[in-house]
């Protein structure tokens, strides 16, 4: 391992808190900088080699495979309702056919699953359009908003108010993974060491959410203060632990976006073990698991 500093993501939502706190409130880790972001930022900042090992958008994955390898123990995802990946809409869902709805740039992961949401299992058309992270609704029908975004006061009412991961589930049966976390492949090979203990203070961060959950929350309600919503209630709807239900959810994510041309087909999910070596996987699309057993592949330089 090299002496340069690990740079680490951290999406700078609620969500992902809980795989902080350990690290940022009762034992920082020496040689690691965090550095915060929305997705779209984190995703970007993967993608040119600044980060080191961060979470980010499931649907950035696919063009990055060859660059990153994913932490097979940990995600953000939910089994149906969510809370804070929401289509806000003056109209029914069904009303949108040809009008204009808002994307916001915040996460590519939410914007594949609300169109193919809306044109596969609605059979609508919109017009899509950009939009900020908290938009206004005054030039729009409807908008995604996602993260801390949808959990405050939006400043004015709104007719219709859909949960993305609760369609998900309703129209799919299935879970949703909206984030992973990616190391550099070039990482591993020279901070391989520092990077299990990022690892190790990941998992004894989601221990405290057991241990010790109040005092999360309150951390967690400090560092966010305009949330609007039961804190407590949210990290019970949000699964961490990266199970063979959630790696097969993404793979079922992954062919359908693939399906409606959303995303490059992908064969093979590459998982980095503990002896730091990557593990493949072909994603299966059943709800047990992958389709056929893992092959172990060497990092080159190792």
């Amino acid at each position: 391992m090299t002496g340069r500093q690990l740079t680490i993501g951290c999406i700078d939502y609620l969500n992902c808190y809980p795989f902080y706190h350990h690290m940022l409130a009762q034992k920082p880790l020496k040689g690691v900088h965090v550095k915060p972001g929305l997705p779209e930022d984190l995703n970007r900042l993967v993608k040119q080699g600044v980060l080191d090992l961060s979470p980010i958008s499931a649907a950035a994955y696919p063009p990055l495979r060859e660059q990153i390898v994913l932490l097979p123990w940990f995600c953000l995802s939910s089994v149906g309702y969510v809370g804070s990946v929401i289509l806000a809409s003056k109209v029914p869902i069904e009303q949108l056919h040809g009008k204009r709805v808002g994307i916001s740039r915040a996460s590519k992961t939410s914007e594949i699953l609300l169109k193919i949401l809306l044109e596969k299992h609605y059979g609508l058309v919109p017009q899509y359009c950009t939009t900020p992270p908290r938009p206004a609704l005054d030039d729009t029908e409807a908008a995604l908003i996602i993260g801390n975004d949808a959990m405050v006061n939006l400043g004015r009412p709104v007719s219709y108010i859909y949960d993305i991961g609760d369609l998900w589930l309703q129209k799919t049966g299935r879970p949703v993974v909206f984030a992973v976390f990616a190391v550099q492949k070039k990482a591993v090979e020279k901070q391989g060491r520092i990077i299990l203990k990022v690892i190790d203070s990941f998992s004894n961060s989601l221990a405290l959410m057991a241990d010790e959950k109040q005092a999360v929350i309150k951390a967690a309600a400090e560092k966010y203060p305009d949330i609007d919503y039961d804190i407590s209630a949210y990290y019970d709807l949000l699964q961490f632990d990266f199970t063979p239900e959630l790696k097969a959810a993404l793979g079922y994510y992954f062919h359908a976006a693939a399906d409606h041309g959303l995303i490059e087909p992908i064969n093979a999910l590459g998982f980095l073990d503990r002896n730091l070596e990557i593990t493949e996987y072909r994603p299966g699309h059943d709800k047990e698991g992958t389709d056929d057993k893992p092959r172990t592949v060497r990092i080159p330089g190792r």
